[in-house]
């Protein structure tokens, strides 16, 4: 048989994390009112008695004083004059023997001791109607004389139970408030909890566009700081999963195509009875270009899953630049172009060697495609503060501002490039392969208006951070 087994936290507390603070901040304030509700009700006794302990030492002290000075009579000036007022004093003044001598206490109390502390004594005086505690100091007279002065602490006694009564009705309102506040407090983060549990739950039903309710500007709080956290994370997969989809359609057209012809001359093939060079040439030429088409898609993904941050090591981009443009040269002499690199030095930075220069051989090729012919093409490396710029200029016809986040996107090129592109037996993955390794390099891609043509732009600091970049 199966046993299940609970733990005392299951079955002492809720399981909930809201009720569970709820609690904890109830049981807190408890805790905290009691404690100050004992504190205030000590302290006030404790300072009751000390007002007492000064008062009856003061007559005791002074009645020392005088007897040690002016003998007896001076003593008993001092005792006779503090009973003719009225109040809570009692005074009792005997010799050696235990003879009753002055005071309006006739008898010594019997759990008194003759030393120089004071005593808290519970007992009935004269005009008392029931016990009640006394604080009592004594001293020892010349000639063995021994007085007792003390005072009533009935009228401080009932003062301390108005104000323990008080103390508990303050405990009472506060608990009580505190289960308002509590039972408040536990509504609003149930509801604020609740606003990104119902997004996400949206979201998981299908909704993409749904987003928690957050206010503009900065988070007041933590709910807002997790509400925009999720509403970034809620964008950006909504951008992956509208990336996939346009992935995904463009793969599809791009492969179309260039399968179409390879079936039909592989049909042309088998209905003839001798194999021309020519198709065969032809055939491969597509698969060479279906190849090259896996193979930009699958770099893509590796650069930005973060896969070659390993293999970074110093390197010369200035160099690798010139390389560039020297291997590039010849053919740019055939499309009529003049190929120039502008560098200014050595330009050591922590790269991978191989993904940079394909993304910049993407880039030329492009510039060489559509650049035009008659124009010159721009190759430059430059340092700028502690960001690296390596530029690809053409002199062709561009793209508008408002279609270069399509052209950036994998397989997002526009209809006039794409047409021209399958003719040149393009893929439509320089641009984003070039991005996905700025990216890498903890970095970006810029495209701007080179007046007339393209700026192609590749910029990431010079020591990339360990985790790589994350920008668009």
């Amino acid at each position: 048989m199966r046993r299940i087994r609970v733990h005392w936290e299951d079955r002492l507390l809720p399981r909930t994390t809201t009720a569970r603070i709820a609690i904890g901040l109830f049981l807190s304030v408890l805790l905290g009112s009691a404690t100050i509700a004992v504190f205030v009700e000590r302290v006030t006794q404790a300072q009751i008695e000390a007002e007492t302990l000064k008062r009856i030492a003061s007559v005791r002290d002074a009645t020392v004083s005088d007897w040690k000075s002016g003998g007896p009579e001076a003593g008993l000036e001092i005792l006779n004059g503090e009973l003719q007022v009225p109040g809570p004093l009692v005074i009792h003044l005997a010799r050696r023997d235990g003879d009753w001598i002055a005071g309006n206490m006739e008898r010594w109390p019997a759990s008194l001791p003759m030393d120089s502390k004071a005593w808290r004594i519970l007992m009935q005086h004269n005009s008392d109607r029931a016990p009640h505690p006394y604080l009592f100091v004594t001293a020892r007279l010349p000639d063995g004389h021994r007085l007792a002065v003390g005072r009533s602490l009935q009228i401080e006694e009932e003062l301390q139970m108005v104000l323990a009564e008080a103390l508990a009705a303050a405990l009472l309102l506060a608990l009580l408030l505190s289960a308002l506040v509590t039972r408040w407090l536990t509504g609003v983060i149930g509801q604020r909890a609740q606003t990104i549990a119902d997004a996400v739950d949206a979201v998981t039903a299908g909704d993409l566009s749904a987003r928690v309710a957050v206010p503009d500007g900065p988070p007041a709080d933590s709910f807002d700081s997790m509400g925009q956290a999720f509403n970034v994370m809620l964008t950006r997969l909504q951008g992956l999963l509208d990336e996939l989809r346009a992935i995904t359609d463009g793969l599809a057209h791009d492969l179309r195509s260039p399968l179409a012809r390879l079936k039909a001359r592989t049909d042309r093939l088998g209905l003839g009875t001798s194999v021309d060079a020519g198709d065969l040439a032809a055939i491969s030429q597509e698969a060479d270009s279906l190849i090259a088409m896996l193979d930009n898609s699958l770099e893509i993904t590796r650069a930005e899953a973060g896969i070659g941050r390993d293999s970074f090591n110093m390197l010369d981009v200035a160099a690798l630049v010139t390389d560039l443009a020297e291997m590039y040269e010849p053919l740019a002499e055939d499309k009529g172009v003049a190929l120039v690199a502008e560098t200014s030095g050595p330009l050591p930075v922590l790269a991978h060697r191989q993904l940079l220069g394909r993304a910049l051989s993407n880039l030329i090729d492009n510039a060489l495609r559509y650049g035009g012919s008659g124009d010159a093409i721009t190759l430059a490396a430059k340092r700028r503060g502690g960001m690296v710029q390596l530029v690809v200029a053409d002199r062709g016809p561009g793209i508008p501002s408002a279609q270069r986040g399509e052209a950036l996107r994998r397989f997002g090129r526009l209809d006039a490039a794409r047409q021209a592109g399958e003719r040149a037996q393009g893929a439509g993955l320089g641009l984003s392969l070039a991005a996905a390794v700025a990216r890498l390099h903890g970095g970006r891609l810029h495209l701007a208006d080179n007046r007339p043509g393209l700026k192609v732009t590749i910029e990431f600091p010079v020591q990339p951070a360990a985790n790589g970049g994350n920008q668009a």
